[in-house]
């Protein structure tokens, strides 16, 4: 081999020791970093941002901001009261005043400083203009992890719980965690933190466009992208799925996409979120249940139930409005299914 095609010895060095400080030191050579941790401490320096609201990020060697600063009142930890259909039986005239939305696709950390897999833990939080306060996408506790086997590998969502409305922006709030990798403790457990915002005004002046837009944040041990469709004129159409009549548990994939945009919007698959099961009068509870849907387009739902080895398909299409309910009832392989979907206004 050429000299040129290999790295010098001290590049190797640099490397594995940049890697080496990525993960806990037996007891024993605790003392020999001591020097170390407080020459980290100096690099940090001090602290520009509002402490309350930032931390530093040792992938980007500054301060960042990570969690939402704008109203410094406000419970940072207090979840929405608000839920989905909350103006279901409430009239509107034509014309009213109809907000935006954001669906959120998918959610990955396409690169990790600790390598594959990642057993994850933690949350990511969606404020939107309605109240800014606490809307799960996803949370989970330290006893139960996701295994996250590659960058390709999206995280398990189970929320927005009501439709986020969008007049200046949504923001979200990312705080994931790993505490081993392959049996070996890390040294930070923040596999990703940091604060990322949809704007919601400065797209207004441009012609709508449907298509899946990516927020990427970089912070701490990762790179993690957050994909989402921006939906205007929207309303908030809530899913039910009820099980007249077949097996009382459901294997399969429901999802979600509208006419103008035909991006799947994952509501629940059997083979990451666990069989669907019958509850009361038959109502199966996905992981996710709420869609944000444009008044000039169209919703569609498929049901694609697994049976005997092979695939059942279903595909139903809904008109959006602004207030009551619409219902279709289906086959689908061995499965008699009633979809419902409710329908409400997004607003304060």
């Amino acid at each position: 081999m050429e000299d040129g095609d290999s790295p010098s010895m001290a590049a190797v060095g640099a490397e594995r020791e940049t890697d080496e400080r990525l993960w806990k030191k037996p007891k024993h050579e605790q003392p020999q970093l001591a020097a170390a941790a407080e020459e980290e401490e100096e690099e940090k320096g001090v602290n520009p941002l509002d402490p309350r609201f930032s931390e530093y990020d040792p992938k980007q060697r500054e301060y960042i901001y990570t969690r939402y600063f704008y109203r410094s009142k406000l419970d940072l930890d207090q979840e929405t009261p608000v839920g989905p259909m909350r103006y279901t039986d409430k009239i509107f005239r034509e014309g009213f005043f109809l907000a935006n939305t954001v669906n959120v696709v998918s959610v990955k950390i396409v690169s990790s400083d600790y390598g594959y897999p990642l057993n994850v833990y933690g949350t990511i939080i969606a404020r939107d203009s309605l109240d800014h306060k606490c809307i799960y996408i996803f949370r989970r506790g330290e006893d139960n992890c996701q295994l996250i086997s590659s960058k390709d590998d999206p995280l398990i969502l189970t929320g927005p719980k009501r439709g986020l409305m969008v007049c200046d922006g949504v923001f979200f709030e990312i705080d994931l965690k790993v505490k081993d990798v392959n049996g070996r403790k890390v040294k930070d457990e923040r596999v990703s933190k940091g604060l990322m915002e949809v704007d919601g005004i400065m797209r207004l002046a441009f012609p709508i466009i449907h298509e899946v837009e990516t927020e990427t944040l970089v912070s701490m041990h990762s790179i993690l992208d957050l994909s989402y469709i921006f939906v205007r004129n929207a309303v908030e159409g809530t899913v039910e799925v009820r099980i007249l009549d077949g097996p009382s548990g459901f294997h399969g994939k429901i999802y979600a996409f509208t006419e103008n945009l035909q991006c799947d919007i994952m509501l629940h698959d059997s083979k990451v979120n666990g069989m669907l099961i019958a509850g009361d009068k038959g109502v199966v509870q996905m992981a996710r249940s709420v869609v944000g849907v444009s008044v000039n387009d169209q919703l569609l739902l498929t049901v694609a139930a697994a049976l005997g080895g092979g695939e059942f398909s279903v595909c139903t299409k809904f008109t959006p409005r602004r207030n009551s309910y619409d219902e279709e009832e289906i086959t689908c392989g061995n499965y008699k299914i009633l979809l419902k979907v409710t329908w409400s206004m997004v607003y304060f």
